[in-house]
C-alpha cells in the first residue's frame, strides 16, 4: 500500500453475467455494491457496503477496497489480478 495523504485503488474488472464492469473507484464500488440490493447477491455485501460507505481517511479507504477485491474474489466476479495487500 501506498504511504501517500491519497488514496488511489488499482482499478478491477468484474464479470457478472455477460456483461464486463470496470470499477476504478470506491464510489463507483459502492454504487455497484447498492445496485445489487436487490439481488441474491447484493445480499452477502451488506456489512461491506456499511463499511465502504462509512470509510473517510485514507487507510480505511485502502482497506474497504481490499474488502471489496476480496468479496467480488469471493464471489467469483472478479479474477483477482494482483496480489491482495491482505485478506480482508
Amino acid at each position: 500500500m501506498r504511504n501517500s495523504a491519497e488514496f488511489h485503488p488499482t482499478p478491477i474488472h468484474l464479470t457478472l453475467g455477460h456483461e464486463q464492469i470496470d470499477i476504478e473507484s470506491l464510489d463507483e464500488a459502492i454504487h455497484f455494491l447498492r445496485s445489487l440490493r436487490h439481488d441474491r447477491l447484493g445480499g452477502f455485501a451488506e456489512m461491506l457496503l456499511l463499511q465502504m460507505e462509512a470509510a473517510r481517511a485514507p487507510q480505511q479507504k485502502a482497506e474497504a477496497w481490499t474488502a471489496f477485491r476480496t468479496w467480488s474474489t469471493a464471489c467469483g466476479l472478479h479474477g483477482g489480478e494482483g496480489p491482495l495487500p491482505r485478506a480482508a
